[in-house]
């Protein structure tokens, strides 16, 4: 029998589809306003789909303990994917008028801490660098919403309130998860969160939730430029 009943296997795969849609709809604010620069933030969203595909994986095998490569390639990958988004958000048009010379430091700075991950899980024992690598992803991920926030006060056209505020709960789903976890190993003796059901499908109904968010944010973005377009090409001269 699965660990996931399966509602709580629909809100993974929810989760991962929504992530998905969010996805092609940056690529395509992109496209529309004719800017790279987010179409780049669309490229840095990929590792952490790739993530949830691996986390998917891992529960099809039970959360199989012979096969932690496949949790330990998401935990890296969501390092990956955090410090690109935050790179990415960084990249965004204004920042790069604005702060050139804070934009290079900072970029410089993710690389070096992403390729320092990358040579510590090669040849160090994966057990001393595991803690660090979850903190600084989370680190990361707090930061580039800060300053897809930031950017907000200067370039409106990039991206809404709502789809900042989509973005900005997958650090609550963080939160949830943590605490869930917990009260999974000390209230109910579990060893993990996936082994209580229930509070498994709380933790990630909260993904679900914060992805739709987003997805909506985007699409309203994006409905709201659609209608623009016809309007400005019908004007008279």
């Amino acid at each position: 029998m699965s660990l996931l009943s399966p509602p709580v296997w629909m809100i993974h795969i929810a989760s991962v589809t929504e992530w998905t849609l969010a996805i092609g709809l940056v690529w395509r604010l992109g496209a529309t306003l004719g800017r790279a620069d987010i179409q780049r933030l669309a490229v840095a969203m990929l590792p952490h789909w790739v993530a949830g595909l691996c986390v998917l994986a891992w529960h099809a095998t039970d959360d199989a303990t012979t096969l932690m490569w496949i949790p330990r390639t998401h935990e890296l990958l969501t390092l990956m994917g955090s410090v690109g988004l935050a790179v990415a958000a960084l990249h965004l048009r204004e920042w790069t008028r604005r702060y050139p010379r804070f934009v290079l430091a900072a970029t410089t700075v993710a690389t070096l801490t992403v390729g320092g991950f990358l040579l510590a899980r090669a040849w160090l024992p994966y057990g001393g660098t595991r803690g660090a690598m979850i903190q600084s992803a989370g680190v990361a991920y707090g930061l580039f919403v800060v300053f897809l926030a930031l950017n907000h006060r200067w370039d409106r056209e990039a991206f809404n309130r709502q789809t900042i505020v989509g973005y900005g709960l997958l650090i609550l789903f963080v939160v949830v998860t943590i605490a869930l976890s917990v009260v999974a190993r000390q209230v109910y003796r579990a060893p993990s969160l996936t082994h209580v059901d229930w509070l498994h499908g709380v933790a990630e109904g909260t993904m679900t939730v914060a992805n739709l968010v987003l997805v909506l944010g985007l699409r309203r973005s994006l409905r709201a430029l659609e209608g623009v377009a016809p309007l400005a090409r019908t004007a008279p001269a």
